[in-house]
């Protein structure tokens, strides 16, 4: 049995040009879909010239190749320039760490920081909020029907349930000190998670740390009062 030579390495090249096209599409992070992406476009434009001999493929393959290198660079420029104050670095760690310093630049850039003097009221249990809240430095205390239930530190997420489920707050939140915080308008944050996968991925998962963060510190309070 013989195998011709020319027909395995068209075969094995074919296939590999998909293979890495699909490999990208498994991609979680965009850097990675990219770069599988603009392997694929190579050998996919090296088959289009060397097998197909055909100009039209060859074109769109070299297209297809250069808008993504162009994207990898234009990513890697944004990240190089992105710069964050201290403030900003905190939420950028604590809440969206997955997000590339440009993406986490431009959620940060949807966000209006504030100061609060100690009894301001951030939420009030049974209205409706319209904002999601992270507590940069202070502490307020949770209260359901004027009982303390709970409290957020410094580098805790307000809001994050309500603003997933659309429901009224289910507690009040007021300043036990002078706070800093980082305050998203719902609605404008809901329109840039709708338009950045990412970006939502990030904020879910960053609600749902902070949420798990919260459980964990109300059971351990309960255990205590036993």
């Amino acid at each position: 049995m013989t195998f011709d030579a020319d027909f395995v390495g068209r075969l094995l090249l074919g296939n590999l040009a998909y293979g890495l096209l699909i490999i990208s599409m498994l991609m979680t992070g965009m850097l990675w879909l990219r770069i599988f992406a603009v392997a694929s476009g190579i050998v996919s434009l090296v088959y289009s010239i060397y097998y197909l001999h055909d100009p039209v493929f060859a074109f769109w393959d070299a297209v297809f190749t250069l808008v993504n290198v162009v994207q990898i660079v234009l990513n890697a420029y944004g990240n190089f320039w992105a710069r964050f104050s201290s403030e900003e670095r905190m939420f950028y760690d604590r809440i969206v760490p997955a997000l590339e310093p440009n993406q986490a630049r431009r959620l940060l850039r949807a966000g209006t920081w504030f100061d609060a003097e100690a009894g301001t009221r951030l939420i009030s249990q049974g209205e409706p909020v319209s904002q999601l809240l992270f507590l940069q430095s202070g502490m307020a205390r949770v209260l359901v029907d004027d009982n303390l239930v709970s409290t957020c530190a410094a580098g805790s997420l307000v809001g994050e349930i309500e603003m997933s489920s659309g429901a009224p707050a289910a507690a009040t939140v007021i300043a036990q000190e002078p706070l800093r915080y980082l305050a998203f308008e719902s609605n404008a944050l809901r329109k840039l998670m709708l338009a950045d996968a990412h970006i939502a991925k990030a904020i879910n998962q960053g609600n749902l740390r902070n949420l798990e963060d919260k459980l964990g510190k109300m059971n351990q309070s309960v255990v205590a009062r036993a």
